[in-house]
């Protein structure tokens, strides 16, 4: 596919950030999001230099498609970032969930995305820590601060996953994110919080309970769905960390942080539900699944015989 207007498109839309113009902004984005996902599906995402040029420099298109990223991601940094308006959250989501495809499967794009969002991915903990910290402390504008970019920064991140289609840009993505070690942190996280799921009464004990609280294990979750859909490798590395029974009494949960739905949304990916090939795990769901299913029958039915000896 021939993008010869894409740099252009890029550029006016570079000018449109630096002056905040919200309405042209997101016109464009909208454009530059149509284009890059129809090259992307296409999987035909060889590009010119001419098609990435945003500068009179001369570099080589894995260059130049890093100085795109790295522009999109300045944008998801701005200043005003902490606090938008409904246009200017709309332009950042969009801006997240363009970004893999911006990087046209350059090694040193793809590097620099991911590079940007590494630090706040290899301590879950201390984003809980900071989490709690502002909830204690309030009134510390620093802390809050802190905890706003926090999240900001990772809940773009789960965007970014969300938005890897089954494409070979996207496979090639994942992997790196694989390979750099971020999806086995945090699955690793979700382990050590909910260590006792599966013992006898777990769900009534303290641990569980701690662990239900955790503002990361939401933002663990969906970010777990977007890399591993349709991607063999990342669903493999779940199943051998052997979170599967564990997701599945996270998606048993009601209420608390939306943990029961994202849960559920995880193994159906992970089962192909939607039978769009995305899931390579649909055997071991559904037998745990299926269990869940038959012991609760059991259980009524047991009920129902000891109500019906009461009245015989």
């Amino acid at each position: 596919m021939k993008l010869g207007a894409l740099g252009l498109l890029l550029e006016t839309a570079r000018r449109a950030f630096s002056v905040d113009a919200m309405e042209p902004a997101e016109g464009i984005l909208l454009i530059v999001e149509s284009l890059t996902l129809e090259a992307n599906e296409s999987d035909n995402i060889s590009i010119t230099q001419s098609a990435l040029t945003v500068t009179s420099e001369e570099a080589g298109t894995g260059e130049q498609a890093k100085k795109i990223v790295l522009m999109f991601l300045e944008r998801l940094c701005h200043p005003l970032g902490l606090k938008k308006s409904n246009k200017q959250q709309r332009n950042t989501e969009m801006v997240a969930r363009i970004l893999p495809y911006l990087t046209y499967g350059e090694p040193a794009a793809m590097e620099a995305l991911i590079e940007h969002f590494s630090p706040y991915l290899q301590d879950w903990g201390a984003f809980d820590h900071l989490q709690k910290q502002h909830l204690n402390n309030p009134k510390d504008d620093n802390i809050a601060q802190q905890v706003a970019k926090q999240r900001f920064t990772l809940e773009n991140f789960v965007r970014v996953s969300e938005s890897l289609k089954t494409s070979s840009c996207g496979e090639r993505l994942k992997d790196i994110i694989l390979e750099k070690g971020i999806t086995k942190t945090a699955i690793t996280y979700l382990k050590d919080n909910f260590a006792n799921a599966g013992q006898a009464g777990f769900k009534n004990s303290a641990e569980w309970t701690q662990g239900l609280t955790l503002p990361s294990v939401p933002l663990i979750l969906s970010l777990l769905r977007g890399l591993s859909m349709g991607h063999m490798l990342t669903q493999k590395c779940i199943d051998e960390e052997g979170i599967l029974p564990l997701l599945h009494a996270l998606e048993g949960v009601t209420v608390v942080n939306e943990i029961g739905v994202r849960a559920e949304n995880l193994l159906d990916t992970l089962s192909n539900k939607e039978g769009k090939g995305d899931g390579f795990l649909e055997e071991k769901v559904c037998k745990l699944r299926h269990a869940t299913r038959d012991e609760m029958r059991r259980r009524a039915l047991r009920k129902r015989e000891e109500l019906l000896q009461v009245f015989y």
